[in-house]
This record gives C-alpha cells, structure tokens and sequence, in this order.
C-alpha cells in the first residue's frame, strides 16, 4: 500500500498516535516514509498503513440499513479512530442523507448538502436514532401518518441497486475473504452478525 502525500492525516488516527510522532512525521515526506530504513520512520509506516487498510476495508463491508426517505444507518467498531472520516465517505456517495454509524457507545452523524459536510459525534447509536426518529416523526418501521417521514420507496429501490452491487453471494469467495477481511475488522463492521444470524433485529447491531 502506497504511502499518500497527505499521511499525516492518517497518522492521527491511529490509535497510538501521540503528539510527538506527529511532530516527526511532520518533517517528513511521503517517500521517506516509503523507503526509510529508520526504526521510527517504519514504525509511522506501518501506522499509516494499519489505518489505510482498516478504513478500506469499512468503506466496503459497513452495511447500512434505512430508517425512513432520510437517514442510512449501520453498525461500526473501529479499533483506530476513523469513526468520522468513514462517515463522511457514507455521506459524499448519499449526498442529502443523514448517515449514521456507531455502537452501543459511540456513534458518529454526517451530512453532506451542496459540498459541505455537517458532523455530530455522540453517545450510543440507539439513543441517536432514537432523537433522529422524534426529529423525523417517525415510528419504529421508519414510517409516519403524516407523511413528514417521506416516501421511503425511491430511496429503498435506489438503495437495494446500490446494496446489491456491494453483496452478492452467488460471487462470494470465503477463503480469499477471510484472508483479507481479520474476524476484528467483520465484527467492526458487524459482518459476523449478519452472517450467524438470519433474522437479526436492530438491538443485536446495538449491543456493546
């Protein structure tokens, strides 16, 4: 994996960035990180790339659920802190829908309008879909009698095409996919879930 020009931003991400190899990494360059026999410099490298590879792999196994015409939602854990910037990705490919992602502890909400992103990062997923619901008017199925939920049949076909195209089992390799895709990063993007559990209900993706 290439290192990118812009590697600081990934750096500060990792779980055990500190204040002091940012500071180093900031007199470097992306091809003396590449190339650099020295110790802490392969040690940036290998950060660097441990974030890359974690939010690749979120980018294309999160899945997300509807809730209603305006809001997308999905279960994440991440072990380094990319919470945001995988949020953000969810938004800029569903411009005009509030992506939610998160856990029993943490959530993080992007919005992207017009080119511009809006952010919140809070508590539980749960109790964030709870406020999203009660802003919405929307009952438990994503739906409402006033109709100020929206019609969610558009945004469901378009979604399921989308959907479809990420998840395709006919085309499944499981030993090329559990070589590339660890059992921690599955249970990050609550893949294990989906898997073992044919009928799962919203509060099993909620649980801690």
């Amino acid at each position: 994996m290439k290192i990118p020009d812009n590697f600081h931003y990934y750096l500060s991400m990792h779980e055990e960035c500190n204040e002091r190899l940012l500071a180093r990494a900031e007199n470097l360059r992306a091809e003396e990180v590449e190339f650099s026999p020295n110790h802490e410099v392969v040690r940036i490298k290998k950060m660097v790339n441990a974030v890359m590879g974690e939010a690749h792999r979120m980018k294309a196994f999160v899945r997300l659920s509807s809730l209603g015409a305006s809001v997308l939602y999905g279960f994440f854990k991440p072990r380094h802190k990319i919470g945001e910037h995988i949020c953000d990705h969810f938004a800029r490919r569903n411009a005009g829908m509030i992506i939610v992602l998160g856990n029993g502890r943490e959530s993080w909400v992007s919005l992207c309008r017009e080119g511009r992103i809006w952010r919140d990062h809070g508590g539980g997923m749960a109790a964030t879909l709870e406020k999203l619901k009660a802003a919405l008017h929307c009952d438990q199925d994503g739906s409402s009698d006033d109709g100020s939920c929206g019609d969610p049949s558009n945004v469901e076909d378009l979604w399921q095409v989308y959907y479809d195209s990420q998840y395709c089992p006919e085309r499944k390799n499981l030993t090329a996919f559990k070589r590339h895709m660890p059992r921690r990063d599955q249970e990050a993007a609550g893949l294990r879930l989906m898997q073992n559990r044919k009928y799962a209900s919203l509060d099993d993706f909620l649980s801690d």
